[in-house]
């Protein structure tokens, strides 16, 4: 639901975490790392240099993609999980696509760019189809909408009206006293629009009017 914006590719490359200053702290999503070939050790311990491709989002503005080189040793290299390990980034404020991964930083908390209306979670709650979803799996995203909601991202198995159940994959902001509501199996209200089936809502507000 609007919490990506189209790849951005970045053109330069940045070695190491100390050729940026002043720079914005964002959260990013280890995509691959693949080893150059050339390794440098530091005391006894041998690093790979790898070119590490991290989706990044830093608050109020759109997802992209950046490229940085870092050293990595092999223990640590094994424990990436691509498209999971989520990280601390440092991003140059005046050449956005020169980054360089964090180690040493928790992962902020972002805030999402406002989406058009079209489409948006509002826009779907106020045109969509009523439905029902059975929640499979969910995960904190460590990011809020606009108006500082958290968002998670959830896999559904969505039920319309007189049609097949289909799953999908997404995410929505949630009502913090809707959190508790968040569970494997727990079957709750949706919408979900008619030309675009795979743009659903959760409607939380609704679920909790109904307790």
């Amino acid at each position: 639901m609007g919490l990506f914006s189209k790849i951005k590719e970045a053109a330069s490359l940045v070695t190491g975490n100390d050729g940026i200053t002043d720079a914005r702290i964002g959260r990013g999503v280890i995509t691959s790392v693949a080893p150059t070939g050339s390794t440098v050790t530091s005391g006894a311990i041998e690093q790979y240099v790898c070119r590490i491709t991290v989706e990044v989002t830093l608050d109020d503005t759109p997802s992209y993609t950046a490229v940085c080189k870092q050293t990595l040793p092999a223990w640590s290299m094994a424990r990436i999980q691509p498209g999971i390990t989520t990280v601390a980034v440092k991003v140059d404020p005046q050449d956005p696509s020169r980054v360089a991964v964090d180690w040493d930083t928790p992962a902020p908390t972002v805030r999402l760019a406002h989406s058009s209306q079209h489409g948006s979670a509002a826009d779907v709650l106020a045109r969509g189809t009523s439905c029902k979803v059975v929640i499979l799996q969910f995960q904190d995203m460590g990011m809020t909408n606009p108006a500082g909601l958290p968002v998670y991202a959830f896999g559904l198995t969505v039920l319309p009206e007189g049609a097949k159940p289909y799953q999908v994959q997404l995410g929505n902001p949630v009502l913090p006293d809707a959190i508790p509501l968040l569970y494997p199996g727990a079957q709750l209200p949706a919408k979900a629009l008619p030309e675009d089936p795979n743009s659903v809502v959760i409607d939380f507000a609704a679920a909790l009017a109904a307790l």
